[in-house]
């Protein structure tokens, strides 16, 4: 049905609560654009500790919208920025974060509808 999210274990954490999915979906759209411009910034100022603990809050986050290119270019992100090597790689993986989250939103305004019919 979606073809950038996948909400699998939203459902099974809401238990058929439509209510509360349409909550945590909602969440997802105020916080994911702030959280992505924050890891942004701790990249440009070399805050890796800062990064790293972005993206390992990001996590969560990202369960929730069950897309795993996001996933895998977060764990990229927070491995890297943990260990501080491979730092090369971050601005594209964030790039994956932020160009697939904003295809998704679509699909997660939709979700958000659809529960609450």
């Amino acid at each position: 049905m979606y073809q950038y999210i996948n909400l699998d274990y939203i459902d099974l954490m809401t238990d058929g609560d439509d209510e509360m999915k349409v909550t945590m979906l909602e969440m997802l759209l105020e916080e994911m654009p702030a959280e992505l411009e924050l890891m942004k910034n701790h990249l440009a100022n070399a805050e890796w500790e800062d990064l790293f603990k972005a993206a390992h809050k990001m996590k969560s986050t990202l369960s929730f919208i069950g897309n795993d290119a996001m996933t895998q270019a977060n764990i990229a992100i927070e491995h890297a920025a943990k260990h501080e090597k491979n730092i090369d790689g971050i601005p594209a993986n964030l790039a994956v974060l932020d160009k697939t989250y904003l295809k998704a939103i679509n699909e997660i305004q939709l979700a958000i509808q659809a529960a609450n019919n």
